[in-house]
Order: C-alpha cells, then structure tokens, then sequence
C-alpha cells in the first residue's frame, strides 16, 4: 500500500529533488499496470476481446469530434523538476477512443547565479575576442508525440481512460556566442509514455482531473547523461466548453 510512511524525499538546498523509491516506483507502477490492463483487453478471451473491439469499432463509425489544448505536465530530469508543455490536437470518436499529435518540449527556468543548474544549464569556459569567458549552454528536450487513449469507464460524473503515447525528437545543449548559435551532444530520443486518467465532475461545465504517469525512455541521449526516465503527473482544472456555451448562450 502507498502511504506517506514509505514516501521519501530530499531536497537539499540547491533545491535538487531527490525521490529515492516509494513516489517514482508509485508512478512506475501505475504506468506498468495501465500497460498491462490494455494488453489484457487486447488479449483476453475471444468473447471480451470481440465485446472490446466491438465497442471501438461502433465508436470509430461514429462521426469525430475535434480535440485539442495546451497542457502542461510536471516531471522530473536528473531528479530535477522539470515541466513539460505540450500542445496537441485529435479526434474524438464517441467519448471512447481518442488519436491526436502533439507537439512536447523542456520549459527551463531562468538560470540562477549562485546555484546548480546541472542538468538544465551547464558551465563552459570560452575563448573571445577580449578574453576568457563562461557561458552556459541551455538544455533542449523536445519531441513530436502521437497518442491513443481509450475511455473504459464514463459516468455522469467519472471519466477513466488509458492515456498512451510515443514520442520522437531529440535532445541538446544550446548557446549563442556573438550572434552565432551552437548545438553540442544532439542525439535522437525516442519515448514511451503510459498513464492513467481520471476525472470528476463537479458541476455540468467545471471539473478536477488527474493523470498519473511514467516516462520511459526508449532511445537515450547518453552524450548529456541526465536521467529522463521520470514519474509524470498533471492535476488538471477542467472546463466543459460547450456545457458552458449551453448554459450561459443558450440556457434553455
């Protein structure tokens, strides 16, 4: 059982966080039983797997209904938080199965003199026209992502889903030095990113969400050597727009 007993972390004061085992084997966890609950729906006996498939396939005749937003998910690079934002777009066929694209990258902070900025920003030592200098070459993280997501439970007030995506891009380090920009230790990543989602509805237009996930990566960038296998979680504030459309344009 996950409780606050067995829950540990350490934050020194560079602010480095580590998780040392119960929070990202509670994430690790959940990614690999969301994988393995869609592997069984795939694979299960003959009359629940014509049933599921059955279902996705009613709902694919269905016409789609357009998806997309900006989201931002909190994860953790080198035991560093680190926030992804993604923008992505898909169809919806019949609140059941969802495909779309997005677009994920790294949002780094500003770096901050007097403190470890490993992994995001790194300290080199350059030779300038009027002298030495130090500069510090900024992380990039981004991919192209494609996701599935299947709904298996939808009530009036809960929605449960398996949230499934792959990602592919690459990794950097990135400065400019008089006008001029440079990449070091670019190599391609691939990942693979499963989750679980659940949300509630509070009232008709407003509701809270929350995905639980874990970043697997498949290709590494092992030039830069930080740890981007990570826990990834978003805790998200719903609006149902045409519910709010309905209810402040057209209340009856």
């Amino acid at each position: 059982m996950f409780s606050a007993d067995n829950l540990s972390i350490l934050i020194p004061a560079h602010r480095k966080c580590v998780v040392r085992f119960s929070f990202a084997h509670f994430f690790f966890s959940v990614a690999f039983q969301s994988t393995l609950f869609f592997l069984i729906l795939c694979s299960c006996n003959l009359t629940a797997k014509a049933q599921f498939l059955d279902s996705i396939q009613s709902s694919l005749q269905n016409k789609p209904s357009f998806i997309g937003g900006f989201a931002t998910k909190s994860t953790f690079i080198g035991g560093f938080r680190s926030p992804i934002f993604t923008a992505k777009a898909g169809l919806d066929f019949d609140n059941r199965i969802r495909f779309g694209v997005g677009v994920s990258w790294l949002k780094l902070g500003a770096f901050d003199i007097g403190k470890d900025n490993t992994p995001f920003y790194l300290d080199k030592i350059i030779l300038t026209l009027s002298g030495i200098d130090t500069i510090h070459p900024s992380l990039q993280f981004r991919y192209i992502n494609l996701f599935v997501e299947y709904v298996y439970y939808n009530s009036s007030k809960w929605q449960f889903s398996i949230p499934i995506k792959f990602g592919v891009g690459d990794s950097r380090y990135k400065y400019i030095v008089n006008g001029d920009k440079f990449i070091e230790n670019k190599h391609a990543i691939i990942l693979y990113e499963p989750a679980v989602s659940g949300q509630y509805k509070i009232l008709p237009w407003f509701g809270l969400g929350l995905d639980v996930g874990y970043r697997i990566m498949l290709v590494s960038n092992n030039k830069i050597g930080s740890k981007f296998n990570s826990p990834v979680y978003d805790i998200k504030v719903l609006i149902f727009w045409g519910e709010l459309y309905k209810k402040i344009i057209k209340p009856n």
